[in-house]
């Protein structure tokens, strides 16, 4: 019996006459319109998954070098836990944040890695999500007054519908904003590899703290490694020790 059909008969009788409908109107048999239904529900989780969704990714890849899908084997794929991907909230040192925190979800990829490197992320939880989010962390300022900092970091997306983008923001001790940029004029869209990405800023007077992370507006899935906070001078760019932040995953 063809696949297509077995997954026909497997369902209840309720479900088969929705999918009668639904076949009717489409102008397919039953079970093609359920064969197609299924492989449309597998691929959305996938697409959900920053795992799974790379692991699928080097299965087509070594399909295209076989010129079959016969011979390839799919890999174990370990459960998503602590070991894998730690989930919304349990960033080490990092926080999630934005107008629509409930929108996202942020955690540690272990799988997608940049120089053998655990990676941030954040993705929303639907296609369709209004707002944005933000992985986030803040820390005292002070020491470096009328410096000039640097802060970098490679950032990777998928299937960003708006926009992303590493930001910074300095405020005073009423948390008036005294500096902000968050890349708005140079947006991070759509699908991209990793890159490197740079804000640089004085420090004013008045400053206390510092914000910073990486945003996504809307739906998508961004990456985030390799966090470095400089203080640049005319001579070198010196890493900054001396703040209490956590820049790895």
């Amino acid at each position: 019996m063809a696949i297509q059909n077995r997954v026909s008969v497997t369902l209840s009788p309720r479900m088969r006459k929705a999918l009668e409908l639904a076949a009717g109107l489409d102008g397919s048999t039953t079970a093609t319109y359920a064969s197609q239904l299924l492989s449309s529900a597998i691929k959305s989780e996938l697409k959900d998954s920053p795992v799974l969704y790379e692991k699928w990714l080097q299965l087509e890849k070594e399909a295209m070098k076989k010129e079959s899908w016969d011979e390839i084997v799919s890999p174990m794929v370990i459960p998503v836990d602590e070991q894998q991907l730690v989930s919304q909230q349990t960033v080490k040192g990092w926080f999630l944040s934005g107008d629509n925190p409930d929108g996202y979800i942020i955690g540690t990829d272990k799988v997608t890695l940049h120089n053998k490197l655990p990676s941030g992320f954040i993705r929303s939880k639907r296609d369709e999500t209004k707002g944005f989010g933000t992985i986030m962390q803040q820390t005292d300022i002070t020491k470096h007054i009328d410096n000039k900092l640097s802060l970098s970091a490679y950032i990777k997306t998928r299937d960003v519908k708006n926009w992303a983008g590493l930001w910074a923001r300095l405020d005073d001790k009423d948390l008036q904003v005294l500096w902000f940029d968050n890349m708005q004029n140079k947006p991070i869209k759509g699908t991209s590899g990793w890159k490197k990405y740079e804000v640089e800023f004085e420090v004013p007077k008045d400053s206390v703290t510092l914000s910073f992370g990486i945003l996504l507006v809307g739906s998508g899935n961004v990456w985030i490694n390799e966090v470095e906070l400089l203080e640049l001078t005319d001579k070198k760019s010196e890493k900054q020790s001396g703040l209490e932040v956590t820049l790895d995953f």
